[in-house]
């Protein structure tokens, strides 16, 4: 069974509106316990691994609960914040885990170190690891594809970008061919899906050396308003004031952009492949995301993992659930069929890369080279600090601003002080 969390719901866990009534999907059963399992995937993403988990585990009834990924964050604050046990289990975005360790939401793992270690892949460990101890259960890795529509380039008379990553694009190789796709029948050359969120524009600035925008001890100076940042932040604009990527599309709409024929070139999660393989007339290829001329090529990285919530009352259940989504090779291969993302389990991460390749035929003949590639020589995480969860919040309200036409220095300068605001109030 699935509940979804709708803005009235959410509303109400926020204390703006009716109370949210802690216990609601507590029921005690007579054959066993119940927990809840809140995550930002849609609903039914988890019902094949939690029916498996179900059958091996007859004592145990897993309630899934789903809500956009931009309220997961206030749901989490709101609801175990305040104590709520309906919540023993929860998908926590990597960066994250020093603030909710910080602040009590997490469950201490260390003692299962020897478990998590012996599955799951090393960087993994480390995103999940705050001040020497281990607060979640390494869950899913990541990485980007440059995806391109075949027929497209072939309509503007422009050859395929090499899958090689010795051969990758540089930015200033493929915004030109962009713009002669535009020019072909492409309505738009390129774009970023994830085009207001900082978990993919950051490597724009670590490209080309300039850091994460966070220094200091604890991460908690900000450094944005640099000439660098500056010099980079308007290059990101450029591409919307110029016209080559779409304004006034969320990344909910993007994938649909591209496959239905109207993007040229897009750099987004490999776990796009599945819904683009599956459109129809779609004739697509991957390549490997560009980088600056110069610089060094840089991709994002960084997934989720699986909380435990300290106040639950069924934590036995809950910690046997979240081992079985993550540290159970066959969970956590078939938690990651629905929402295809790559396990960070070694040995269902070898037998995703297997599927997906056999999957995709020749439209995805690289995945398993290039994102082997990535995760092994250009990953960068996101910064790790107890100001993550603020720092992603404003940092994304600006790139919004800038998509739409915010000037790039007086936006970073803005933004620089409103960081150094927010971070005073957590030192």
């Amino acid at each position: 069974m699935t509940i979804k969390i709708t803005r009235r719901t959410a509303v109400a866990a926020l204390g703006l509106g009716a109370t949210w009534a802690p216990g609601i999907i507590r029921p005690a059963s007579a054959q066993g316990v119940r927990i809840g399992f809140l995550s930002s995937q849609r609903a039914g993403a988890f019902d094949g691994v939690i029916a498996a988990f179900e059958k091996a585990n007859p004592n145990v009834k897993v309630q899934a609960q789903n809500v956009p990924f931009d309220q997961l964050n206030a749901q989490i604050q709101a609801r175990i914040g305040a104590g709520d046990t309906s919540v023993d289990v929860y998908t926590v975005d990597e960066p994250r885990v020093p603030a909710y360790a910080h602040r009590g939401f997490l469950e201490d793992v260390t003692p299962m170190r020897a478990e998590i270690e012996a599955a799951s892949a090393p960087a993994a460990i480390a995103g999940a690891t705050f001040e020497g101890k281990i607060w979640t259960f390494p869950f899913w890795t990541t990485s980007q594809f440059l995806f391109y529509n075949k027929d497209l380039l072939s309509a503007a008379s422009l050859s395929a970008p090499a899958s090689d990553p010795a051969r990758r694009l540089t930015w200033e190789e493929l915004l030109p061919q962009a713009q002669a796709a535009q020019r072909g029948r492409a309505k738009w050359g390129f774009a970023f899906d994830q085009n207001d969120r900082y978990y993919e524009i950051q490597p724009l600035y670590e490209s080309r050396g300039f850091g994460p925008g966070l220094t200091g001890p604890g991460l908690l100076t900000p450094a944005i308003s640099g000439e660098g940042w500056v010099k980079t932040t308007d290059w990101y604009r450029d591409l919307y004031a110029k016209g080559l990527a779409p304004r006034g599309v969320t990344y909910e709409q993007m994938p649909a952009l591209f496959s239905s024929g109207q993007l040229a070139y897009m750099v987004g999660g490999i776990w796009h492949s599945r819904v683009f393989r599956l459109a129809r007339d779609l004739n697509f290829g991957i390549a490997p995301m560009p980088y600056f001329a110069g610089g060094k090529p840089v991709t994002p990285t960084g997934s989720w993992t699986i909380g435990v919530n300290p106040k639950s009352a069924q934590k036995d259940a809950a910690i046997k659930f979240a081992k079985y989504l993550t540290l159970d090779s066959e969970g956590s291969l078939l938690a990651s069929t629905i929402a295809p993302q790559p396990p960070a389990n070694k040995a269902a991460f070898a037998a995703y890369l297997k599927r997906e390749v056999e999957a995709g035929g020749e439209n995805t003949a690289p995945f398993a080279e290039i994102v082997s590639h990535e995760l092994a020589k250009t990953a960068v995480s996101r910064p790790r600090t107890v100001g993550y969860v603020v720092f992603e919040e404003i940092m994304n309200r600006m790139y919004s601003d800038i998509r739409n036409g915010a000037e790039a220095k007086a936006s970073l300068e803005r933004t620089e002080g409103a960081l150094k605001a927010a971070f005073s109030r957590l030192q």
